[in-house]
């Protein structure tokens, strides 16, 4: 009895320029876009593909700029705030026009914020302004 070889497939080498055009593709279209468009399987694409895609982008892009603002000021930002302020974002009409439903879907748990802060390079750290030091404190080190 012959057994056949069912399912093998023959191995082949990709060039640089090939991969990298590939990568390119997976980069601008996700994996398995990219895998569907070149006839390859999805695990072999790896290299650079981000995560899931935000679902309100734009009102992240606020939001990002709000922290910034609260950094600059000397403001604490932490959870809570974050999520407030995404919700209060969310209920603006320029926001609205682009995601009807956002105002009402939103959940905002800490899986999205640990996300958030990770697709912007976020993180979460003490600020705070710290004491200033005197204006004639060369001459203050000098004398003691």
């Amino acid at each position: 009895m012959t057994q056949k070889k069912v399912g093998v497939r023959q191995r082949t080498s990709y060039s640089l320029e090939e991969k990298l055009v590939v990568v390119k593709y997976a980069q601008e279209n996700r994996r398995n876009a990219a895998a569907k468009h070149f006839n390859l399987d999805a695990p072999m694409i790896r290299v650079g593909t981000p995560g899931r895609i935000a679902f309100y982008p734009e009102a992240e892009k606020f939001l990002y700029n709000w922290i910034i603002e609260q950094r600059k000021k000397g403001f604490a930002v932490n959870y809570i705030s974050m999520r407030l302020q995404m919700c209060k974002i969310l209920k603006e009409p320029v926001i609205q026009a682009l995601y009807p439903a956002g105002e009402y879907e939103f959940q905002g748990n800490l899986s999205w914020i640990n996300s958030f802060m990770k697709r912007f390079g976020l993180s979460l750290r003490r600020t705070k302004i710290s004491q200033k030091l005197p204006e004639d404190i060369e001459q203050k080190l000098d004398e003691f």
